[in-house]
């Protein structure tokens, strides 16, 4: 797919989403498209040249003496090398167009076919084992998944009932989200 096809699967997706019970998805994915993707960079000393001052005459020229370069270009002999002079950092670096479809269909899949396996297979462990000192049983009905307290979204909280979403849609759901993902992946 190229950019622009990238771009309108992204907002598509963003479309379905907004202003449906699972709006609170997009909260999570503009939260780690906000943060990036992480990369190791090496930050280490610049050879000194003739005419170098010992010391820096501005925080600009000692920040000129460093430089940062991408783990990744270097050979595994100067990795090391370069590991050793220098100091391993973790940068960050933004999303591509297809790596934020790709997370956009990730959580799509996340909830709605990881997410109601979790409860049914929570509800199963529940309806078993759960039985108070007088040998009451109490059935759990469904599982509700909230927030952290301290995370404003869209919505406050998701239920789910197991018993809602069939065995064959969520895996033509499974299907179908995987066939999305290989044609943008791919």
């Amino acid at each position: 797919m190229n950019q622009s096809e990238l771009r309108r699967v992204e907002e598509q997706l963003r479309e379905a989403l907004q202003d449906t019970v699972l709006s609170w998805v997009l909260d999570d994915v503009d939260a780690a498209i906000a943060a990036g993707v992480p990369e190791e960079k090496i930050l280490r000393r610049r050879p000194q040249r003739r005419g170098d001052g010992p010391y820096a005459v501005s925080p600009e020229m000692a920040a000129a003496r460093y430089e940062v370069v991408d783990s990744r270009e270097l050979g595994s002999a100067e990795y090391e090398a370069s590991r050793k002079r220098g100091t391993l950092v973790i940068a960050s670096r933004p999303m591509t167009d297809e790596e934020r479809v790709l997370l956009l269909l990730d959580a799509v899949k996340r909830v709605l076919v990881e997410l109601p396996e979790t409860e049914r297979e929570s509800l199963k462990t529940l309806q078993s084992e759960t039985e108070d000192d007088t040998g009451n049983r109490s059935v759990a009905e469904s599982v509700r998944f909230e927030p952290d307290e301290s995370i404003r979204s869209r919505h406050s909280r998701t239920e789910f009932r197991a018993d809602r979403v069939p065995d064959e849609r969520r895996a033509y759901v499974r299907q179908l989200l995987a066939e999305v993902t290989e044609e943008v992946g791919g």
